[in-house]
Parts: C-alpha cells; structure tokens; sequence
C-alpha cells in the first residue's frame, strides 16, 4: 500500500503538471526557500525572467498564496512542487536565490542557497558555510551549526579541511542530540588525514557518544583511551 503521505503527495504532484510552465518554475522557486520571503523570491524571479503573473494560475488552483508572504496550501504542497524540480532546476532556483540575497543581512541563506546550487566541492562555498556554522554555534543554533558544518565538509575540495569540518560537524550533532550522525560524521573525519589531536579528538566524542546515548558499558574504556592520547597533547 502507498504510504498516505506519499498519495496526497503525488495528487499535489497531478495538480502542479496541469500548470503552465511558467508557474510551475514560479512555486518551484517559492518551495525553495521555506522562509516564504515574498520580496526575496520576487527579486529571484525577476533574476530568472519569470513574469509576476505566473502566480495566478497556481492561485487559483489553490495550491499557494501570494500574499504578505508566500504560503503552500500544505507543507506536502511545498515538498511534491519541490521534488518536481529536477536536479539540474533545483541548483538554477537556489542560485538565483543565492544571488539576490543579501550578503551583509542574510549571510547564512546566502551560504545555504549557494551550498545547494554547487555542483561538486566548492571551497569558496564551503568556507562561507563554515562561518555560518560558527554563528549559529554562538546563538546557541546547534542544529542548525551542525548541519552547515555537514554540508561544509561535504563541499570541502582537500580532504584535510573535509577532515576536520566534519569533526566540528560531528561535535555539533552530538550537542545537538543527532546520534546517529555524530558516526556519520566521525566516519568522514576518519576517511581523511587527521593529526594526532584530532585523533584524541574522534577518540572524545566516540566516547561522550556512548555515554550520552546510554549505551554506556564502552563508555569508560573509550573515555580513558581518549585521556590518554590527549595527556601528552592538550
């Protein structure tokens, strides 16, 4: 049986095909940014030639609101116009809105919107997402540090910086309580080269992992083997 998610899903996904192209590509852009920003995704719109009056027809089916803000009729609306995209329209949408972002009010949906639109690693890019992990870890955003500083190492070229991106990466999740990613991340970390502190490091929060997760019978053995690397270095 279809998942009942998945069949509103795709009635939203019927719906959006009878649209013209125009406002297809126009509630694309809007589910691109989940802010609902009207004037952010106008200026993008523009940026892509689509004319102000795609809208209508997507209102009048009612799948969305132009108003003060955009609104999907439904987050399912947001997700199936989004899934429609292929790959290659989803890296134009974040692009346009990567370029009519602000850089000095909205550093970090600029850093995100760019992250989506890279095609492969991207240096440039995946140091911009690293300052806004280092933001959000100062407001206390540890979700949010912990999936800029993913998407960091992932977009990072030198495996070094992929190493250790994915290490501050890791220490955000387990902040955060995201366990299962914390190994993710660590596995990354451990594909590249790592000096011996940050050895001692992996070593930590595999350990701090096990007592937090209360799967704490390794925990002691795993802290101890930790000390004892970080005895002679920090």
């Amino acid at each position: 049986a279809t998942p009942l998610a998945d069949r509103i899903e795709n009635s939203f996904a019927r719906q959006l095909e009878g649209l013209p192209a125009q406002t297809r590509r126009l509630v694309q852009l809007a589910a691109a940014d989940p802010s609902g920003d009207r004037s952010l995704i106008s200026r993008a719109a523009e940026w892509l030639g689509i004319p102000a009056q795609a809208a209508r027809p997507a209102v009048e089916a009612g799948l969305v609101e132009f108003g003060d803000r955009v609104r999907f009729r439904h987050p399912l609306v947001r997700s199936a116009v989004y899934r429609s995209a292929s790959f290659s329209d989803r890296r134009q949408l974040h692009a346009a809105l990567a370029d009519v972002t602000d850089p000095d009010a909205d550093p970090d949906r600029r850093a995100w919107h760019r992250a989506q639109a890279a095609a492969g690693p991207d240096e440039a890019v995946a140091a911009e997402l690293e300052r806004s992990a280092d933001r959000a870890q100062a407001r206390g955003g540890l979700a949010a540090a912990a999936a800029f500083g993913e998407r960091s190492a992932m977009l990072s070229a030198a495996p070094a910086r992929r190493a250790a991106r994915a290490l501050a990466a890791a220490q955000s999740s387990l902040q955060a309580g995201a366990f299962d990613k914390v190994l993710e991340l660590l596995a990354m970390a451990e594909s590249g080269p790592l000096d011996e502190l940050a050895g001692a490091r992996v070593d930590l929060l595999r350990g701090q992992l096990a007592f937090a997760s209360g799967l704490g019978s390794d925990a002691p053995s795993l802290l101890l083997k930790a000390a004892r690397r970080l005895d002679p270095l920090d």
